[in-house]
């Protein structure tokens, strides 16, 4: 059976080549070049036993909450994250080396390998890449390969960052590069609770409560206390107006629109309403937000709401929300 399909793989292959004519590069010779290309684009290895010591040594967030290493939530974030991320580096990595030595002769072309070939000979993201042998999500999704690889030279740059740096270098967290967004948002809230102990707040009392500021990252001078900022996300339907800071209408022929620097932390309810704050959505518009442009409830990661004068419902029969990825 191995036979068979490696003969018609092989035969696919050679049809391919053939169907290119005798003239420029064979769809072999292109192939190597591309996984050569991309091999010298990989980032490193995040090697366990290294990072695993350096976060030991990484604070916690400030104030009466002393957590440090694997105490504290969003260290134990910072791990998880890492640990997907280099899995998702190795398989790019093996991938591509095997399709290398299948061109060159020294493995055999199996149907896998030139499936994956022909992906990435028409600037699409392999399969294996993003989903496992169950077809569960492994990564990121997107149409084309140079933003997907792209994709993951930014998320190694950001985690990396905050694994050398610690906390003080992350004024603000690219949400969209997190794997596990709502596992982010779970850690903040595990934080800012242990750091109300003394109000004896518990995790199952306390729920988000965000502020879009009027700065986009690189701006951003400070790491907050409690919460934590975050960008990278687009609202679609609308846009926020930033003079008046309050939900406005789209732009013309403007589909996506950036937002600042949203801050998010937790808090109580009893907390909100002695400042003068209602959870409840009242004449603010509760807006999605999901990891992707298509939306639902297997890609939604949150909602927040959002300071407007048209009445909420307005906004809802324009489908507003917001994404962290706009393809």
């Amino acid at each position: 059976m191995g036979a068979c399909c490696s003969s018609s793989a092989e035969g696919e292959r050679r049809g391919r080549e053939d169907s290119g004519g005798s003239h420029g590069k064979s769809m072999d010779e292109i192939g190597k070049e591309q996984t050569s290309e991309l091999l010298g684009k990989m980032p490193p290895d995040f090697v366990e036993e290294i990072f695993r010591a350096q976060i030991r040594k990484l604070k916690g967030p400030g104030g009466p909450c002393q957590d440090r290493g694997f105490d504290a939530p969003l260290n134990i974030f910072l791990f998880q994250e890492l640990q997907r991320l280099q899995n998702i580096i190795k398989i790019v990595h093996t991938n591509l080396k095997s399709i290398a030595m299948a061109i060159d002769g020294t493995v055999v072309m199996t149907t896998d390998l030139l499936e994956d070939l022909s992906s990435i000979f028409d600037a699409r993201v392999p399969r294996r890449w993003t989903n496992d042998p169950s077809g569960a999500e492994i990564s990121w999704l997107m149409p084309k390969l140079g933003g997907w690889f792209t994709g993951l030279n930014e998320r190694y740059q950001m985690l990396n960052t905050w694994l050398e740096n610690g906390r003080g270098a992350m004024k603000s967290h690219w949400l969209t590069g997190f794997t596990n967004a709502q596992g982010f948002l779970t850690g903040m809230r595990q934080e800012v609770t242990r750091q109300h102990k003394k109000d004896q707040w518990a995790l199952d009392d306390v729920v988000n409560h965000t502020r879009v500021e009027n700065v986009d990252a690189e701006r951003v001078k400070d790491v907050p206390e409690e919460g934590q900022n975050i960008h990278g996300l687009f609202m679609e339907g609308g846009r926020w107006n930033r003079s008046e800071q309050l939900l406005d209408e789209s732009e013309p022929k403007k589909l996506f629109a950036p937002m600042p620097v949203i801050y998010v932390t937790a808090t109580t309810a009893k907390d909100l309403r002695s400042m003068g704050i209602s959870h409840s959505p009242g004449d603010r518009y509760n807006a999605a937000v999901y990891k992707y442009p298509k939306r639902n409830d297997r890609y939604l990661i949150f909602r927040l709401l959002l300071e407007t004068k048209a009445p909420p419902f307005h906004w809802k029969l324009r489908g507003v929300c917001l994404v962290a990825q706009t393809e």
